[in-house]
């Protein structure tokens, strides 16, 4: 299986420590949070990778390469304009081809075992869509969703607190059949001015596509802030996995 991991952004929120590095090269236990997640999915079989850059894209390419030293043959896209998720797998469209692959945000931290746990959850149930949900305080900080079951009913980026009485939030993490770009390729800028995965989500949701959860109970930090990173360095620990 192929995956697409999307490093263009420059992490406004993380103030000067994103200055001269693209937010997913900021380091915790000791390597790129970058790092750790492509041996995550090498864990779950993926071998190859396409890692879509912009803010200082240099730097990610100078310290990965071809990906020979992670075990990960690596291809990368660039994202000219940072408008959002939507439409940040674009460039990587050619490059996914026709079978499903693994789609996440290059700031996510969680336990290395989900990757594994997801193929298997795809393979015995295959979807258009299967997305990591994990359940939080407040979901108004992510793209909050109601569940039917293993079902995805609904996905709101960012709503009101208590908005939808759920604490479920999608986690950051897809594995998508390559019809999902027949939807981001249709998106309009949200209120918020950016081009949002979750709207494309939506949209499969309202065309009667299977759009799973995957329920995540392990670790999970979206790394959005200064605080964010220091959580997770410290729950991390232990140096390099």
């Amino acid at each position: 299986m192929k995956a697409i991991v999307l490093a263009a952004g420059k992490g406004t929120r993380m103030g000067e420590i994103t200055d001269a590095i693209p937010k997913p090269m900021v380091e915790i236990g000791g390597r790129p949070m970058l790092w750790h997640l492509l041996k995550a999915l090498l864990g779950a079989g993926v071998d190859e990778t396409a890692i879509v850059v912009g803010h200082r894209g240099d730097r990610v390419r100078a310290y990965f390469g071809d990906g020979a030293d992670v075990g990960v043959r690596i291809s990368y896209f660039v994202q000219e304009v940072q408008d959002g998720t939507g439409r940040a797998a674009e460039p990587a469209r050619a490059f996914a081809g026709d079978t499903p692959f693994f789609l996440t945000y290059g700031d996510i931290v969680t336990e290395p075992a989900v990757y594994p746990a997801m193929t298997e959850d795809f393979s015995r149930t295959r979807t258009d869509l299967l997305m990591a949900v994990r359940s939080v305080d407040d979901p108004s900080r992510w793209g909050a969703v109601t569940l039917d079951g293993d079902r995805i009913t609904r996905i709101i980026e960012k709503p009101p607190p208590g908005a939808l009485g759920t604490s479920w939030v999608n986690a950051g993490i897809f594995i998508a059949a390559p019809a999902l770009f027949s939807y981001t390729a249709r998106l309009e800028l949200s209120p918020r001015g950016e081009y949002e995965l979750t709207d494309a989500v939506r949209m499969m949701i309202e065309d009667g596509r299977s759009v799973r959860a995957f329920r995540m109970e392990s670790y999970w930090r979206d790394v959005g802030t200064p605080e964010d990173l220091a959580a997770a360095d410290n729950e991390v620990g232990g140096g390099p996995r």
